[in-house]
């Protein structure tokens, strides 16, 4: 059974494999064996930019001949409790087309720029693994009660959480003939350094009745990545609480 998901000898590309949850998967991954690239702004990749993600993706290959697995986790998504603009925070009918559209720029062009340039690699292997992080807000309505009074959850960033589906669907139905699967990871929300009433409200939305704990995403990544998922493609896999089942 361990065999089914060890990832020894597999090439994982992580982006945004610098921030929380990022760095929580690249750890589980090593930890399961696999080589991890970290694809993000404070090692050189920007990916907002072609020229950035060609070199990153031409510099794995130089070093390894392949990239098994792609894990497209890079985004803009502002946190409770975070000294940010409140721009993303904006009543929608107010919210700034230029945040959008650096938001969108970054959590779905992004994921394209970066799956475009790693994809017709996976073509010529006849494998690989694609996995895109969503969002259970992807799926459902924002409760905009549970934020301060007179904020409202990022609109973009809502937005672009359910264009990564429609992404996913895609590279899953294109890239299916040449064995390379593409799923997504859809997580709920999950406890940081937020004030205890936003975490009691935001708890009371699934059947669990908490927010996620840090590292509870890292067993979804891995059978993802592994070929524990190997018959699936195309596919959410939702892990909320039971937030979207309600």
């Amino acid at each position: 059974m361990d065999e089914l998901f060890s990832l020894k000898g597999k090439i994982v590309v992580v982006t945004g494999g610098s921030g929380f949850l990022g760095s929580q998967y690249r750890r589980a991954l090593t930890e399961y064996k696999a080589e991890v690239v970290n694809w993000d702004i404070d090692t050189g990749v920007d990916i907002t930019d072609e020229d950035s993600v060609c070199r990153a993706k031409d510099s794995a290959v130089a070093q390894w001949g392949r990239i098994d697995v792609l894990i497209n986790n890079a985004a803009f998504n502002p946190q409770v409790g975070e000294i940010s603009s409140g721009d993303n925070w904006s009543p929608y009918e107010k919210f700034p087309l230029d945040v959008w559209e650096r938001e969108i720029e970054v959590n779905l062009t992004g994921q394209m720029r970066v799956t475009r340039a790693v994809a017709p690699l996976m073509m010529s292997q006849r494998s690989g693994s694609i996995i895109f992080i969503a969002s259970d807000l992807a799926l459902i309505g924002p409760h905009n009660d549970i934020y301060e009074q007179g904020r409202f959850k990022d609109i973009a960033y809502i937005t672009s959480k359910a264009g990564v589906l429609g992404l996913m669907r895609s590279w899953a139905a294109y890239l299916g003939p040449y064995n390379v699967r593409v799923n997504a990871l859809v997580p709920g929300g999950m406890q940081r350094q937020q004030v205890s009433e936003f975490v009691a409200r935001n708890s009371s939305l699934n059947m669990l009745g908490r927010m996620a704990q840090e590292g509870e995403y890292n067993g979804p990544i891995i059978f993802l990545a592994s070929d524990a998922s190997s018959y699936m493609t195309g596919a959410c896999l939702v892990v909320d609480g039971g937030r979207t089942a309600w």
